[in-house]
């Protein structure tokens, strides 16, 4: 792993995504145009429930950064698949740590820049109080929901490496079955039983859970944030030796020359 080379490869995604309008679109205008639509659906929620109208706004801030942070690691690395430059990076000197460091401080970037965003049109459009009155715990549920999705989006790269560009879909499709399978907007115990044990694992259960006691009893356990971290720090650990796992049998098959 070298600096200049992650400091290169950081530059260069900034210049692709700046001139890549969809990315733009997708980073930015989605999300935002969806807490602005949830957002005035909690304003006319409060008339009949407070509790559900505050819920689904702040469910959807975390949600929207998971995405995010999530796919903007995979969508760098599949534009330098469909470009055909994939493999000219690794004959150029970029190794497998470079490449996925700088994608993943790449999002860390785009995403933050987003969440900010967000949590400024909660808190000035919508009086969405609850975020500094419960800052530490934003925070804490913020960094929990950035590591996870860091984690998934190396997951899904390993994933894609190994198996093909046909695969390319799990970009952005693999983080919808997480957040079902996490139980967003309902407890655990609503899902079937053999479906909750799963939800346990799941990185952002806890994330939703502590979001809605917050809005719910107004406060958070510090348990279920230690767990949280727990978790997503595990799904990491896990996550990188998958990834150089994947490398290795990508070359040892050939598809890591296929990918371009």
């Amino acid at each position: 792993m070298k600096i200049n080379r992650i400091v290169a490869l950081l530059y260069r995604d900034l210049l692709i995504f700046s001139r890549a309008k969809w990315r733009i679109v997708e980073t930015f205008y989605f999300p935002i145009t969806t807490i602005l639509i949830w957002g005035m659906f909690s304003v006319f929620m409060k008339d009949f429930s407070l509790e559900a109208g505050l819920i689904v706004p702040i469910i959807n801030i975390f949600w929207n950064f998971a995405y995010i942070s999530q796919s903007t690691t995979n969508m760098s690395m599949l534009e330098d698949v469909w470009s055909g430059g994939f493999k000219q990076l690794f004959v150029s000197g970029i190794d497998q740590t470079d490449f996925i460091i700088a994608r993943l401080i790449f999002s860390v970037g785009v995403s933050l820049v987003l969440m900010v965003t967000m949590l400024v049109i909660s808190y000035y459009v919508f009086d969405l109080s609850i975020i500094l009155t419960s800052f530490n715990s934003m925070m804490s549920l913020s960094v929990i929901t950035l590591i996870s999705s860091l984690a998934l989006s190396v997951l899904v790269a390993s994933f894609i490496i190994v198996a093909g560009r046909e695969y390319a879909f799990l970009a952005w499709t693999t983080l919808q079955l997480f957040v079902m399978l996490s139980a967003p907007f309902y407890t655990v115990d609503i899902l079937p039983a053999p479906v909750q044990y799963i939800a346990q694992l799941m990185p952002y259960t806890d994330v939703f859970e502590a979001a809605r006691s917050l809005i719910t009893h107004g406060l958070v356990s510090s348990n279920l944030i230690l767990r949280g971290f727990v978790i997503s720090i595990s799904y990491l650990l896990a996550s990188l030796p998958v990834y150089y796992f994947a490398f290795h049998m990508a070359k040892k098959s050939g598809n890591l020359v296929k990918l371009s």
